[in-house]
């Protein structure tokens, strides 16, 4: 209890210490709810583009788009550029923000009320990016090496180039690069009986590395009296797994196990909006996605064979129009509707020694169509109170068929308010209250396999969405010229969680599932830090922390008895320095992920993993204007990841567990070096 406590006492501890200063220079209300900072306020740090701005804001957190929740509006990110969202939500707000040069940004605003009507989208705080209008056409080109503590190794790349003029813009990207994951790694594995007797014991030495290849194409002009954005980005994404496991007991025997997975996606889409009469903006939005994904894994241990394979194809089109007024100098409204429609088409198939095995979601096409109305208000009766309210209708049809032919309809009222109160310079409370519905995961309808653990899950038809009342109540404290302090706390009373249950096949076999288990509740507490240590002696160090807290409660249906939600993670968080040395042209940072564990629930077993504390370092050089050398280090002495799955003959709760399997593995360090060109930058 003390080690987890450690951080929150470090981090108020400095909140406390740093003594506060009057207003950052370069930072002006530019209106209500708004706040502004000029590039002098960045120039300290000698920013190289816009991410390391943001990075320096007080009391902002990055939080990009959710590529895995269907529809537009439900994943957007806490980024403006140019006062308008990325327009495709698979776009990294860091990567995105990286390919702006510090000297291309004009200004970066903070916007909290919903200014204009803009749709905040749940976030308490926007940044909204503003360039400079610069003729100057902008390139770079950059070549890094990846190098692992085992002995691998291989290059990557990207090349990009950025034109804007009169309102018109060209932007085009292309990266490639590999890195291993946490999968990978020596270690060893162990299964006992519950009295200790050692079932058996093996030596794991696994290969897991990750390629990753994308290309993007933005472009925007004005048209038809506003401006008009076109983007086209894909993306493919392969995965290659190698694992072999040495048994030295009960007898000397070897199990390999192979994964192939590839995925590959592509995008296409637009954005229209336009300035109307009456102090109102109109926004129109379309896209269209497709991809497709294939695994192949197999495992082969003495005469015994497993083979599993998946063909999946995803497609999701989007149609959205949107409307803000400002209705007086104080209130405002954004209407908006979406449209949506989505598919998933799999096949899955598992083979033990030639014979197929009959799982339950192994022939699955769902197509679910969707259409949600929004429309929500901020009003700032006084200077120091802001309220947004609003309501988002959803109604969805989901038709699924293959193994299961079932069609269901689904609508949701989603209403939200919240209230915010200035208190002084420096204090902000901020209390909420919304509903939320979940968006279900189409890969739950699918069967699936992993033969590295022995895990085969089915899908299952019945799924429904989680729905959620969350309360939340926010204090915000600034100090200093640059710090901010915010602590948060949420409340959320979950129906029809969405954990594992069993499913039971044709053949009358169970299967481990997807599915609602009842009603649950789930507590957090997060902490964001962020300052300069100017206070210390040290105005070009910042610290920046972020750690959230969190416990959960559902009765398990398999032993009626209380329990976490599955994969909930109680504690996850990042500490990090980061220093800039204008006269040696270098900066250099140390970020630390603390320890994180999550427990998952399956009826005949009950698996947890807990990753070792993670490290980061990195030190980057400019030679010029142009050049750019950097070195970043990741987990040199490894990464330790341990495993404990506990399985039983039967249900749980009906007794002690059958075999108890304990693994180890220590993933590898990883160095990166990159060299960058930048060109009109």
């Amino acid at each position: 209890m003390r080690a987890r406590a450690t951080p929150l006492l470090l981090c108020l501890g400095l909140a406390l210490a740093v003594h506060p200063a009057g207003p950052a220079h370069a930072q002006d209300e530019a209106g209500p709810g708004q706040r502004r900072y000029e590039p002098d306020f960045f120039a300290a740090s000698a920013p190289a583009n816009a991410y390391d701005m943001v990075q320096r804001l007080p009391g902002f957190t990055l939080v990009d788009a959710d590529p895995d929740v269907r529809g537009y509006a439900g994943a957007l990110g806490n980024v403006l550029v140019d006062g308008v969202r990325p327009a495709s939500k698979h776009d990294e707000l860091s990567t995105l923000l990286r390919r702006i040069p510090a000297g291309a940004v004009q200004y970066i605003e903070l916007l909290r009320t919903g200014e204009d009507g803009i749709d905040m989208a749940g976030h308490a705080l926007l940044a909204n990016v503003v360039r400079r209008a610069d003729p100057a056409p902008e390139m770079a080109v950059e070549f890094g090496l990846a190098l692992a503590t085992d002995g691998w190794a291989a290059p990557g790349g990207e090349f990009e180039y950025g034109r804007h003029r009169d309102d018109r813009a060209l932007e085009l990207a292309f990266s490639t690069r590999a890195e291993p994951d946490e999968d990978g790694g020596e270690g060893e594995r162990l299964t006992t009986a519950p009295d200790g007797q050692v079932l058996e014991r093996a030596h794991s030495d696994d290969h897991s590395i990750t390629r990753q290849h994308d290309a993007s194409l933005h472009w925007r002009q004005p048209w038809a009296g506003g401006r008009l954005n076109l983007h086209a980005n894909a993306l493919q994404e392969v995965l290659d797994f190698d694992g072999r496991l040495r048994f030295s007991e009960p007898a000397p025997a070897e199990e390999r196990v192979e994964e192939d997975e590839d995925l590959r996606r592509a995008e296409v889409g637009a954005r229209y909006s336009r300035l109307l009469a009456g102090n109102s903006t109109l926004s129109v939005m379309a896209s269209q996605q497709s991809g497709w994904l294939d695994i192949r894994e197999s495992s082969r241990e003495g005469d015994d064979e497993e083979h599993f394979r998946e063909d999946t194809r995803l497609g999701e089109t989007l149609a959205g129009i949107g409307l803000a007024w400002q209705q007086a100098p104080r209130l405002s409204f954004n209407a908006s509707l979406e449209l949506a429609w989505n598919l998933i088409d799999s096949r899955t198939e598992l083979v033990e020694n030639g014979v197929a095995v009959d799982l339950p979601g192994s022939d699955v096409r769902v197509e679910e169509q969707r259409i949600e109305g929004a429309l929500l208000a901020t009003w700032q009766p006084a200077d120091d109170w802001q309220v947004e309210g609003g309501l988002r209708l959803e109604a969805s049809r989901l038709q699924q068929t293959g193994d299961s032919t079932l069609t269901r309809r689904f609508s949701y009222p989603k209403p939200q308010l919240s209230l915010t109160h200035d208190i002084g310079d420096r204090h902000e409370l901020r209390v909420s209250l919304s509903r939320e519905v979940g968006q279900l995961d189409f890969g739950d309808f699918v069967a699936s396999a992993s033969l590295d653990s022995g895990d085969v899950s089915a899908g299952n038809a019945s799924l429904e969405p989680d729905k959620t009342w969350r309360s939340e109540l926010a204090w915000k404290f600034g100090f200093g010229e640059d710090g901010a302090l915010v602590l948060a706390w949420t409340h959320d009373r979950i129906s029809d969680v969405i954990d594992r249950v069993p499913v039971l096949a044709d053949d009358g076999d169970l299967y481990d599932a997807p599915g609602n288990i009842g009603d649950g509740t789930r507590d957090g507490l997060a902490l964001e830090l962020g300052s300069s240590l100017h206070a210390f002696g040290w105005p070009s160090l910042r610290f920046n922390a972020t750690v959230l807290w969190q416990r959960s409660r559902v009765r398990d249906p398999s032993t009626g008895q209380h329990r976490e939600i599955s994969e909930d993670k109680p504690l996850e968080g990042e500490l990090s320095l980061v220093q800039t040395l204008p006269a040696w042209r270098l900066s250099w940072g140390l970020s630390v992920d603390l320890a994180e564990s999550e427990t998952s629930y399956r009826y005949d077993e009950i698996a947890s993993e807990t990753e070792g504390r993670s490290w980061q370092l990195f030190a980057e050089r400019r030679f010029g204007s142009q050049w750019r050398l950097r070195a970043e280090l990741s987990d040199l002495d490894g990464r330790t990841i341990r495993e404990r799955r506990d399985r039983y003959d039967d249900l749980r709760g009906t007794g002690p567990a059958d075999e108890i399997e304990t693994r180890r593995h220590r993933a590898p360090g990883l160095l990166m070096f990159s060299l960058r060109r930048d060109i009109g930058a």
